[in-house]
Parts: C-alpha cells; structure tokens; sequence
C-alpha cells in the first residue's frame, strides 16, 4: 500500500500535464487559423472542426436509438460551407448549392419511407437539424474574420472565444471556491448561481478592457457583446448538457484527454456565435 500512496503524487502530476497539454492543442487548434494570410483556409479548418462536432452529435443521436442518415446529415453541412465560402469570399450566392440541399433533404425524407424505423419524424429531423446546427456557428465565425472589415477582425474573433472561455474559467474558479447555490441541477449539477455570476462579471470586465484596443468597438457595445456570449454559452452548455445525458454518457468523445470530444469542448461557442452575430447586426451593423 506505501507503494501505492508513493506513486500517487506522480499520477496526479501526469493527470494535470494531460489536461494542458490538451488545452494547448484545443487553443492552437482554435486561434492557430486567425493568423492564416487566406482566410480560406482558415475557414477550411473551422468547416472540418464542425465536422467532427457534427459526428459526435450522430454518435449522441444513435445512442438514444435514432437511426440517422449520416450520409445525408454530411452533405447537407458540406454544401452549407461551400455556401459560406461563396458568401463570405465571393459576395454572393450560387443557386446550385442551395438546390442540391433542399434534394438532399427530400431524399432523406423519401428513404425514411424504405427503412423499417419506429421513430420516422425524430430520425429525420435529427438528420437535418444537427447539419444546420453545427453549419451556422461554425460558419459564423467568418463573419468576425472576415465580414467585419469595419472592425480589426482578429481582435474581434479572438475576443469571442476569449469570452466564452474567460467565463467558463471565471464559474469554475469561483464555483469552487463559494459555490452553494446549484443553477440548473437537473443537468450540471456542478454548476452554481454563484460561480455564474463569477464567471459573468469577470467576462464583463474583460469586454470592457477590449474595448481600448485601438478599432474595437465602444465600451458599452463591448460589453453588451460580452454579456451576449456569456448568456447564450451558458445556454448551449445546458444543452449539451441536455443531449448527453439523453444519450447517458459523460462526454461526447475522446478527442481531447481529460477534456472530452469537440462537441464538449465547442458547447458554448454553438449558441453563443449565432447571438453574438445577431447582436452586432441589431446594435453595430456594418457601415
């Protein structure tokens, strides 16, 4: 037994080591594609991100006994990028694109009459759903790197997911240290009001601090982007939170050691992107 508890201080340490150097990869693999001269390329790198994250909602999906056409689900988000691409970069859109989504949608639909499936409408609306899901937020990330020419798109795409993940770390820290009051128990019952509101004001403060960096916009703007992100992150946290536990499982992969799959790692962003690009639109539109 000495032996045991001699060895334990070093697993702890390999344990810790994992856990950041997986939270190396996961911030390379996110911010790495901002410094990329063509954009396309980037948003090539983000597109198959949301692939992966794609995948492991099929995987969610099956174990609560859906029975997804993952063929259809892929080309569906497939030709949505392509779309994206021809949006963010040609200032346009094709017809064909656009045409050959809506076949797919209705060969989905018509196959589900062939297969002998006892949940028709759940199988094809999980299908359809789950590619325009992980397409719009993944998508959207060009709009911040590459729309917003008004504004210095590096700082601003850096600052979304500076956001999310300063919240997260903020509730975590702050929930640990005098969290008592759980904030949604039936899904994360680690989560608490007041690591919540840790996490929200830190990232407030944050907002507020990049507002001075020369382009940004004003601090009142700022910070309604902050609070906009932080909100709707916590949201699409809930409700992954909600998915996995449909499907009784801890995390929705293993890509990331001590970190879970894609899907948990990108939770946040899927609500929280979307939100952010929907508040820019209403209170900071483009000139």
């Amino acid at each position: 037994m000495k032996a045991v508890y001699a060895i334990l201080p070093f697993v702890k340490l390999s344990n810790l080591l994992t856990r950041t150097l997986s939270s190396i990869v996961f911030v390379l693999l996110i911010l790495g594609p901002i410094y990329f001269e063509d954009r396309r390329i980037a948003l090539t790198l983000y597109g198959l991100l949301g692939l992966f994250t794609l995948r492991e909602i099929h995987s969610l999906a099956r174990l609560t006994s859906s029975v997804i056409n993952q063929a259809g689900s892929i080309s569906i988000y497939i030709l949505l990028v392509f779309q994206g691409y021809n949006f963010f970069f040609q200032d346009n859109l094709v017809a064909w694109p656009i045409i050959m989504t809506g076949l797919v949608v209705l060969f989905i639909s018509v196959k589900e009459l062939f297969d002998q499936n006892e949940q028709p409408f759940q199988n094809v609306s999980v299908g359809i759903w789950s590619a325009l899901f992980i397409a719009i937020p993944f998508l959207g990330i060009a709009y911040f790197m590459e729309y917003r020419s008004d504004l210095p798109t590096d700082w601003m795409t850096i600052s979304l997911f500076a956001l999310i993940w300063i919240n997260d770390s903020g509730a975590y820290l702050v929930g640990r240290k005098i969290g008592r009051t759980k904030l949604f128990e039936r899904l994360s019952p680690n989560k608490t009001w007041e690591g919540s509101i840790g996490g929200f004001l830190a990232s407030l403060a944050v907002g507020f601090g990049l507002s001075y960096i020369n382009g940004m916009p004003t601090p009142v703007v700022m910070i309604g982007f902050a609070a906009t992100c932080i909100v709707f992150g916590a949201l699409g946290d809930l409700f992954q939170s909600r998915l996995k536990r449909a499907a009784n499982v801890k995390d929705s992969g293993k890509f990331l050691p001590g970190h879970g799959g894609f899907f948990d790692r990108f939770d946040a962003m899927i609500l929280a992107v979307p939100a952010a690009i929907l508040y820019f639109e209403i209170f900071s539109p483009k000139p």
